[in-house]
């Protein structure tokens, strides 16, 4: 019995090791702080430095602890030399797509001026700095690197005023631009010329029904050339971190390359026969299913990789080497492309066997009549 078959290789991405997601912990980056208390009676303070910080991948919040250098300002001891403290600061921040809410924290501290050249200390004086405002003083930054902010609060006490300035600074700047942020991307074949075809007649039906999965009888074949599913190419960029020892990382393109369509017919039928041309015409009809369904998965690719969040120039990834870039970028990849690598499988095969229904075989018997008489004859036999 003659029985047209479609065959699919199995759902694998063979260019792509099947790892588990890894993340990529997000990039470094340094906030510069500097904070004035200008008081209008007591003792001001200056607090001055720069903490790092690991900014999350996506929206989040995170905490960073560190100490602080802290300086009075004070004019009664001017013949005295201050000391210099540490005092212990807590930044609570908040990353919301491409903004930062920054809200600092200090911890009281004492501090005592001393006076230098072997004189004696002229008197001591307690000072404790105040953090109530700094409690819900919060900086907003864009998460762009040199952006920063700068504030004045009145003091709650009415001693003056808090002036707050944070500078932001990443291991690898990113520009904020307008729109969607993507590699360049593409596919192949394009729409512009005809889907390419294989074509091959010196195939035996048993070669044919091997191939087939085991299929008995099988004439003709129709199928996506290998390697298959497509393959994904994509070209890596990176250079030397400004923060710490690592690398900023990102894609330059991605292509994504279907394989022409196989048409393989059995060598059992002379070229110019009825048998033959029939067949030829029935695998035919699969190819033009392949193409149209081909192309329309093909823009679907594309989009979806355009929304895979994948590292650009304008927007790198912080990694600890180009290695680690690739494989990251290759299980993105992965897991953007097999969701649509299955689905146009599941596509596939519904067409393919909506193409070979009883009623199509039938009518394909029936346009050579020894063909059709010897089908039936076999189909009678117990």
């Amino acid at each position: 019995m003659l029985k047209y078959r479609f065959l699919l290789a199995s759902l694998l991405i063979a260019f792509l090791n099947l790892l588990e997601a890894q993340d990529g912990g997000g990039m470094p980056a340094e906030v510069e702080i500097s904070l004035d208390q200008a008081a209008k009676q007591s003792l001001g303070y200056h607090i001055s430095g720069t903490i790092p910080l690991q900014l999350p991948d996506g929206d989040g919040i995170f905490v960073v602890e560190a100490k602080m250098r802290v300086r009075r300002i004070t004019f009664i001891y001017r013949k005295c030399k201050l000391d210099e403290a540490f005092i212990p600061l807590r930044v609570l921040g908040r990353r919301n797509q491409d903004r930062l809410t920054l809200a600092i924290r200090l911890t009281p501290e004492v501090l005592r001026p001393t006076c230098g050249d072997d004189r004696l200390m002229e008197r001591t004086h307690k000072l404790t700095v105040n953090t109530r405002n700094l409690s819900s003083t919060e900086f907003r930054l864009f998460a762009a690197d040199g952006s920063n902010d700068e504030r004045t609060v009145e003091d709650s006490l009415r001693l003056g005023k808090l002036t707050g300035k944070l500078t932001l600074h990443l291991a690898c700047p990113v520009r904020l631009v307008v729109g969607e942020s993507a590699p360049d991307i593409s596919v192949s074949p394009t729409d512009a010329v005809a889907w390419p075809l294989l074509f091959d007649d010196t195939k035996t039906s048993a070669e044919l029904s091997a191939l087939a999965s085991g299929s008995s009888t099988v004439v003709g074949l129709t199928r996506p050339s290998k390697p298959y599913p497509p393959r994904a190419f994509f070209r890596p960029a990176g250079r030397h971190a400004t923060l710490r020892q690592g690398f900023c990382f990102w894609v330059e393109s991605i292509q994504v390359r279907f394989t022409p369509v196989e048409v393989l017919l059995a060598s059992k039928y002379p070229v110019g026969s009825c048998e033959y041309k029939v067949t030829r015409e029935h695998e035919m009809l699969h190819y033009q299913d392949l193409q149209i369904l081909f192309r329309r998965y093909q823009a679907l690719v594309i989009t979806a990789l355009r929304k895979a969040g994948v590292p650009t120039m304008e927007r790198p990834v912080f990694v600890s080497s180009i290695m680690e870039g690739k494989n990251q970028t290759k299980t993105r990849l992965q897991a953007t492309l097999l969701p649509i690598y299955a689905s146009m499988d599941k596509a596939l095969r519904a067409e393919a066997n909506a193409r070979d229904g009883p009623e199509q075989r039938v009518l394909s018997w029936s346009k050579c009549p020894n063909w059709y008489a010897t089908t039936t004859r076999q189909a009678t036999i117990p």
